[in-house]
């Protein structure tokens, strides 16, 4: 498993978001983007220009691909200071106990939400696959956006999440309600958020529970895992690894992985560690088209 929220790049056509506006804000901010060309949605080949200027300013891969490590340096650089203002007091710092908050029960699928300390009602909502899981921890929203449109449905609520672009939003597959089968986001049905969406401002806290989800390094040796079989699908996608996918850690997958990782310009180790880890599902993506939220 990796925490990533969809890589943002240029395809055709364009992925198009409230996700890719906050990135364009930050870069605006941060003087890699002139403020007209932040007002657009889409992810045109300026961002991309912008973003591969960025990368090579700070020392990040250069590819114009914003996945976690961009996301997270963008957030660190830029990100309270384009959404909150110079001067203004973000409205995740205060100490206040909050009156209202939103539970997302992982082990459940449901969004509880709560107000003076009693619960209101709970919706089924869609979150992240076992592969890209929605990350827990204590978070606050910090954006709001009507009729995002496309695969974000009718409202989006941003996350504080620094390592990526999260929401809580609409969708236009209600199918995937009640499964964990996103890019990290939370889905809810559209008539769902529209309720919420009224009764939650900047600065709501949100709570994401549900069973952790941790990485490992894998090499030679450790213990046969689903994490081990994903890396073995991944490369096999990637036709670099022509096994089949066990979840077995054999001299066969580490070397498919070095060769991975010499193709990526990353250190040639034949262990998958976090850098890796990105690199085998930015790839994936790509191969497979993937730029649902």
């Amino acid at each position: 498993m990796f925490y990533a929220s969809r890589f943002l790049r240029t395809t055709r056509p364009a992925m198009v978001g409230p996700d890719v506006y906050w990135v364009k804000t930050v870069l605006a901010e941060l003087g890699f983007l002139s403020s007209e060309a932040a007002q657009s949605w889409e992810f045109d080949t300026q961002t991309e220009a912008a973003v591969l200027r960025f990368q090579r300013i700070h020392g990040l891969p250069v590819d114009g691909i914003v996945g976690p490590t961009t996301f997270r340096t963008l957030w660190t650089l830029g990100g309270q200071k384009a959404l909150f203002g110079a001067n203004s007091e973000s409205p995740i710092t205060g100490s206040k106990y909050p009156t209202v908050l939103l539970h997302i029960d992982g082990g459940r699928c449901l969004l509880h939400h709560f107000a003076e300390n009693r619960l209101l009602r709970s919706y089924p909502v869609a979150l992240g696959s076992p592969n890209t899981p929605t990350p827990n921890g204590y978070w606050h929203i910090i954006s709001r956006e009507v009729n995002p449109g496309g695969f974000f449905g009718s409202r989006w609520l941003g996350l504080s999440i620094p390592f990526g672009a999260y929401g809580i939003h609409g969708t236009d597959n209600p199918q995937a309600i009640g499964k964990r089968a996103t890019h990290g986001c939370v889905y809810m049905l559209n008539s769902h958020i529209e309720e919420l969406f009224a009764q939650v401002q900047p600065g709501t806290p949100v709570l994401v529970t549900g069973p952790a989800a941790a990485g490992r390094m894998l090499e030679v040796g450790v213990l046969p895992g689903r994490d081990i079989q994903r890396v073995q699908t991944i490369l096999q996608t990637l036709q670099i690894f022509s096994g089949r996918p066990d979840g077995r850690y054999t001299p066969a997958t580490a070397a498919a992985v070095a060769s991975f990782q010499k193709m990526e310009g990353l250190h040639i180790s034949g262990k998958v560690c976090p850098y890796t880890y990105e690199a085998l599902e930015k790839s994936y993506d790509i191969a497979v088209g993937a730029v649902r939220p």
